[in-house]
């Protein structure tokens, strides 16, 4: 009777160790698919003291150095848009789905080149809004899209883009 429940706390224990050991191995395949973390933001400035502001917090969750080639903001519709325009529009080929998904402008929130991320190094990013009207946000939402230099493109979830940037430009004409 005794070695039956030997076996038993030995199945119990292997079941947890398997657990524990696919719990990792699922953490790990996330953190290399996706490498960091994008956090979106905005900056409203209802003073006129400065522009207002789009900005990006990236922060590189891989255990190896990775490079910043490209951050945009892109503005975006909902997926419930998106959808429609596929079922208006069926047999649009699949060079033109960027066209479909994003709206006309982005805005680079890069000032330099390339950006060095060290593991767990967190990358404050910022664009302003400038009162022109070539910088309105004609979209409702708006996200960061990050390119490396490994080519892996990250995007972050969508985020809604405020009212007032639709008239950006035309604030104060009558």
């Amino acid at each position: 009777m005794e070695s039956y429940q030997i076996e038993q706390i030995v199945k119990i224990i292997v079941a947890i160790t398997a657990f524990v050991a696919a719990v990792f191995a699922i953490r790990k395949l996330y953190y290399w698919i996706r490498p960091i973390r994008i956090e979106p933001s905005f900056k409203l400035n209802f003073d006129n003291s400065s522009n207002d502001e789009i900005g990006a917090s990236v922060v590189n969750r891989s255990n190896e150095s990775a490079f910043i080639i490209r951050c945009v903001a892109k503005g975006t519709y909902s997926l419930k848009h998106i959808l429609l325009r596929h079922l208006k529009r069926p047999l649009t080929p699949p060079r033109l789905y960027p066209n479909i998904r994003f709206g006309p402008v982005n805005y680079s929130l890069m000032k330099e080149d390339s950006i060095k991320l060290e593991p767990k190094q967190i990358a404050n990013m910022k664009c302003e809004m400038h009162e022109h009207p070539l910088n309105a946000m004609h979209t409702p939402y708006f996200l960061i899209e990050v390119q490396l230099s490994t080519g892996r493109v990250v995007r972050s979830k969508k985020i809604v883009a405020p009212a007032r940037w639709k008239n950006l430009g035309y604030r104060g004409r009558a």
